[in-house]
């Protein structure tokens, strides 16, 4: 699967913690370009305190990066690379960064990133 087509998967479905949030999004990605899904240990979660306290016991999403990706500079990231921008993961695509919220998919300026890893 193409990272245009893995978006696009994405954007009639609804928002819903521990199924399609901005964790599971990255995560997805990743798994499809690793073979590793890093969160299966660590669902199901439903609502915002259970991801939120998921996260803090997993050390939080920088650090969840982190231990298991390559940190790149922002600056070089390419298309389908991971990224956090207030607090949400996003994957990298064209000029701008994509992520699922609360509304659907989100998209912010790629310059936005302050950190990146390649996926």
């Amino acid at each position: 699967m193409t990272l245009h087509e893995y978006i696009t998967s994405h954007l009639t479905k609804k928002f819903k913690w521990g199924d399609n949030d901005c964790c599971t999004f990255a995560a997805g990605w990743i798994e499809i370009k690793t073979g590793h899904d890093y969160l299966t240990e660590h669902r199901p979660w439903r609502t915002a305190k259970q991801a939120a306290r998921k996260l803090r016991d997993l050390g939080g999403l920088f650090f969840l990066f982190n231990e298991n990706l390559k940190r790149i500079n922002p600056n070089m990231a390419q298309d389908g690379d991971v990224t956090i921008i207030d607090g949400t993961a996003s994957l990298f695509s064209g000029r701008h960064v994509v992520s699922v919220g609360l509304n659907g998919l989100e998209y912010a300026d790629r310059t936005r990133a302050e950190c990146a890893w390649r996926c």
